[in-house]
């Protein structure tokens, strides 16, 4: 598969990235961040999670350590490419592995190339969706659809996930129970990390069991 190719692919995610960062410019705006500051966090950072962690936190520690921990999930997504993909530019592709990005790969022939024309496809909305919230922002907090932009995000990731239930049903109910307990239990912030971790722990464990019993 080739960068265009991967550029169409990325059509899905383009979808949601937009009006999430619209949504982040509007509340960073909102939270005190000039134009540039804005600007500059989905240029550098590329981290919606992060980015919105970033803007929401109370002190400097807060504001650094919380985004480092969301993204140590990252270390996975890149070995686990590294491994099935031969890069010629790792850091360039690194960069742009974001969520949705990884699970489009991962469930596709992909080439390094093709990973690129996803990463371009979902770094351009993003960073243009950005733009869009500091400058229109105002236009849309007052309307109907602005609840909604919030939710575009969670939609995205339920889309994503579709393709994956049927091979893999397991990861998904244990990885769902995991999120569920930690949201329940007033730990919805660790939920994300908690079920990255702990669920292929178990399904690793589950399967050497099963594997042991036949």
């Amino acid at each position: 598969m080739d960068f265009r190719k991967g550029l169409a692919f990325s059509t899905p995610i383009i979808l949601g990235y937009f009006p999430v960062s619209v949504t982040f410019g509007v509340l960073a705006r909102t939270a005190g961040f000039t134009e540039l500051e804005t600007f500059l966090c989905s240029l550098l950072i590329f981290a919606g999670a992060s980015q919105f962690a970033l803007i929401s936190a109370a002190t400097f520690p807060e504001s650094v350590i919380v985004p480092v921990f969301l993204n140590l999930r990252h270390l996975v997504y890149s070995t686990i490419v590294h491994r099935t993909v031969k890069t010629g530019k790792p850091y360039l592709t690194a960069f742009g592995l974001t969520d949705e990005v990884f699970a489009t790969t991962v469930s596709t022939k992909a080439t390094e190339k093709f990973i690129h024309g996803l990463e371009i496809g979902a770094y351009s909305a993003w960073v243009f969706g950005t733009l869009a919230g500091i400058y229109f922002g105002n236009l849309l907090i007052s309307t109907p659809l602005y609840p909604s932009l919030v939710f575009s995000i969670t939609a995205l990731f339920f889309v994503l996930l579709l393709p994956s239930i049927r091979r893999h049903r397991v990861s998904v109910m244990v990885g769902g129970i995991i999120s569920a307990i930690f949201l329940f239990s007033g730990l919805s912030s660790l939920a994300v990390i908690g079920a990255g971790i702990l669920t292929p722990l178990l399904t690793a464990k589950a399967g050497e069991v099963l594997k042991w019993r036949g």
